[in-house]
């Protein structure tokens, strides 16, 4: 994509999310996960009480570790911050941003750390206890040391104890906007989705709400488990608007899940829709959405049985200041723009401009923001 043809996204995406009315306040539910997330660095030499120099790349933290095979060492971690963490609770912060008016049902304990997000809340429906992350952050990536084990608390069974099927269907019903996420680690989440569609074949919905999904590094779960999760989003598609978002890895992971082949000789913008557009036909889901490190993808089907798609890139910088919840801001913005009922192009660009503003800033940012950011993007 050309400089200019980027400059000229980012002026429509700025214009059109500026036609957004001021009180446009879709209600959305995110569920089920919750993490206190621990952002650090690594050491590699401590200068003095105050400054150290860390391992910059994953692939020096890796020499580092295989060096001591055998043997004993230490590294030395340093906190930079604790904050709010979870595919869901950052999506969910992200989307208040946008001003829309959040349900949250999942693990959220009683950690203070995510107060601020439970008072801007409409409801909270706490499952119990959160998780904790530990993100080695390098100039390349992040390392995501989890103890997840609250996560197991999620499943049908205990949800429909907290909230019971009326209670479940009437959170359906009401929402304009569903995002489950972080699949991969939420063992209980296929049987989640299938029962949810066994409750809405028998009452259906009266409306079809976007529904988004973010299967999160699904590499650690079986292809015939990743194969069962896409069948349960087809039978809930027959109700909902299923979006399922992707990043590059998890867009390969789920073609090669599909029987599909994975188009790796295309240049990055062009596999980036390349893939989308493979998910989406062979599943036939509303919506299936990438998200590269660079660049973004989304491809639908229309009405009449066509697949339209489309790309742009994205607004990448060198050394971001946080990456960790870097892809839930994109799914946050991508889904707000949705919501606004906005074109698909000027949803990706909203969705990276979020996800560029986040790991700039390490802040969610207002909808005004993003327009102000689009806008200065614009003017180079």
């Amino acid at each position: 994509m050309s400089p200019a043809d980027h400059i000229q996204l980012c002026a429509s995406a700025s214009a059109d999310l500026a036609t957004v009315a001021d009180d446009h306040a879709p209600r959305i539910m995110v569920g089920f996960d919750g993490f206190v997330d621990n952002i650090i660095d690594v050491v590699d030499k401590r200068i003095d009480d105050d400054n150290y120099e860390r391992i910059p790349t994953i692939a020096d933290f890796g020499k580092r570790v295989t060096a001591v095979a055998g043997r004993s060492t230490n590294f030395e971690r340093v906190i930079k911050q604790t904050k709010l963490g979870g595919n869901g609770p950052i999506m969910a912060n992200a989307m208040l941003g946008h001003g829309h008016s959040l349900t949250y049902v999942g693990i959220l304990g009683e950690d203070p750390i995510f107060e601020p997000m439970k008072e801007r809340a409409e409801t909270v429906h706490n499952l119990g206890p959160a998780c904790t992350t530990d993100a080695l952050e390098f100039e390349d990536g992040k390392l995501m040391m989890t103890l997840s084990d609250p996560l197991r608390q999620i499943s049908w069974k205990s949800l429909i104890a907290h909230i019971g099927e009326d209670g479940w269907h009437h959170l359906l019903e009401s929402s304009h906007g569903i995002a489950t996420v972080n699949w991969t680690q939420t063992l209980g989440m296929t049987d989640v989705w299938n029962k949810s569609a066994e409750l809405l074949d028998v009452k259906p919905l009266s409306t079809r709400p976007l529904w988004f999904v973010d299967l999160a590094d699904p590499a650690k779960r079986s292809v015939q488990d990743l194969a069962d999760a896409l069948a349960s989003l087809q039978k809930l598609q027959q109700h909902v608007d299923v979006v399922l978002g992707m990043n590059e890895e998890e867009n390969r992971q789920v073609v090669e899940a599909l029987g599909q082949t994975w188009p790796e000789a295309l240049p990055a913008l062009e596999r980036a829709e390349a893939g989308a557009r493979l998910v989406q036909e062979a599943t036939g889901l509303s919506w299936a959405v990438v998200h590269f490190v660079k660049e973004a993808a989304c491809a639908r089907s229309l009405p009449d049985g066509t697949i339209e798609s489309a790309a742009a890139d994205g607004f990448f910088v060198e050394k971001p200041l946080i990456t960790t919840g870097a892809g839930d801001h994109f799914n946050a913005g991508f889904m707000a723009g949705l919501l606004a009922g906005i074109n698909p192009v000027s949803c990706l660009m909203v969705g990276t401009a979020s996800s560029g503003y986040y790991v700039r800033t390490a802040i969610s940012p207002s909808r005004k923001q993003l327009i102000n950011f689009l806008s200065e993007q614009a003017a180079g």
